[in-house]
């Protein structure tokens, strides 16, 4: 059995991940920001151990990984799945600082997450970075820094996947749309975000645990031949 760090493992698709994958008898370090939350997953399960971090302070991520380097972690992959939307608006009009809240997380996070996590790697580890349609397929105009920063992550991937030569690999899930409360937020509230999914090919969006299997698949042995890809994981809502 393997150890994974997942950041945004408090809801959506991290807590799905990270509950799937300690289900499988899987170790997990779960990243997130709310401790009340953090102590809901690590209730779900003993295998899960809640760390609080917020990923957009370069400190805190030195932090938190100096504190796995401390205890000898080894680690057989990683999903960087913590994101933000940002401030939604019209490109032509957005103001250069809608772009540094998104890229902080999105991408520099990103990057500083998988060179510090690089050292701790296993020969044969995985990193799953969560690219979203947005940065691959789907472009909407008022999610500028968002789609972006998602396009950043796929480079970013495969430069990395490139490098390593499959000694870790690297692959990128662009998900469409999944009911999360990030959605939700970004929809204006749960139920708006449902009236706009009737317009999916099936009806409505996924459920987190039903994009969770893609990606614990990816981070383990199974997917060994899988490397510098990014996979749009959407239920063909990208063909609308």
């Amino acid at each position: 059995m393997g150890t994974f760090l997942i950041t945004g493992a408090t809801s959506g698709i991290g807590r799905a991940v990270a509950l799937r994958l300690a289900e499988d008898g899987h170790d997990v370090f779960g990243v997130g920001r709310d401790e009340a939350r953090g102590e809901e997953i690590e209730d779900a399960s003993p295998r899960i151990t809640f760390l609080k971090c917020d990923l957009s302070e370069p400190d805190e991520v030195e932090a938190l990984m100096d504190g796995l380097k401390d205890q000898n972690i080894t680690l057989d992959g990683l999903f960087n799945n913590a994101a933000t939307f940002g401030r939604p608006g019209t490109p032509e009009r957005l103001p250069a600082s809608a772009f540094d809240e998104v890229f902080d997380l999105n991408v520099k996070a990103t990057n500083r997450l998988i060179q510090r996590a690089l050292p701790l790697c296993a020969t044969g580890a995985s990193v799953v970075n969560n690219a979203a349609i947005v940065g691959h397929v789907k472009f909407p105009p008022m999610l500028g820094p968002y789609a972006a920063s998602k396009a950043a992550v796929i480079a970013l991937t495969k430069t990395f996947a490139h490098r390593l030569k499959g000694k870790v690999r690297f692959n990128a899930l662009c998900f469409g749309p999944v009911d999360t409360p990030l959605s939700h937020k970004l929809y204006g509230g749960e139920a708006k975000f449902h009236e706009a999914m009737t317009h999916h090919f099936r009806g409505n969006a996924a459920k987190p645990e039903e994009v969770a299997p893609v990606v614990t698949f990816l981070l383990t042995a199974g997917s060994s031949y899988l490397n510098g890809q990014a996979i749009t994981i959407d239920g063909g809502y990208s063909l609308s």
